[in-house]
């Protein structure tokens, strides 16, 4: 495949290839070490604490989208509430205008029910450590993962219609 004088250079070039690779496996491998803090919680459970950084920078930009509140035929309106230690701090949450849903001409139409669209997020909670609340000396805060389910628009469902016998 390789003339005799080439073979040697070749297989050089292999080995030191795969020497290259191995090195740059065993860096990219390695995981950095992160303080994790096991604590106990009131109710006795071990508690895991880890350092987290957020990046503002690296969340998606919002978009102009057509609003789908108003055009729906189960049209809904937001409450935004606002909680400073919360990540996200703001957060909408869709209501439902109506019991019914709109016909062709607009009409509500209670044949039909206006129901919420459930979605589960996760929010981070700022809560301040133990060691730090005895203590008058300085504020040391942590963030507990959240989830909560929240309501994000309405659709238009048939009712669940059972006959008795």
């Amino acid at each position: 495949m390789f003339p005799e004088s080439n073979s040697s250079k070749v297989t050089a070039a292999c080995v030191a290839m795969m020497i290259m690779m191995m090195v740059m496996t065993n860096e990219a491998a390695v995981v950095p070490k992160h303080s994790a803090k096991t604590q106990k919680s009131s109710d006795g459970a071990a508690v895991e604490t880890v350092p987290l950084q957020l990046d503002t920078n690296a969340l998606a930009p919002t978009r102009n989208i057509r609003p789908l509140e108003n055009a729906s035929i189960s049209p809904w309106a937001y409450n935004v509430s606002h909680d400073d230690s919360m990540f996200p701090p703001i957060l909408s949450e869709a209501r439902c205008l109506l019991r019914g849903c709109l016909d062709s001409e607009g009409l509500e139409d209670l044949s039909l029910e206006s129901r919420p669209i459930m979605h589960q997020v996760l929010l981070l909670r700022r809560v301040r450590s133990a060691a730090s609340a005895g203590s008058g000396v300085g504020h040391s805060y942590h963030y507990r993962l959240e989830s909560r389910l929240i309501a994000v628009g309405c659709t238009c469902v048939r009712p669940v219609i059972q006959h008795q016998q």
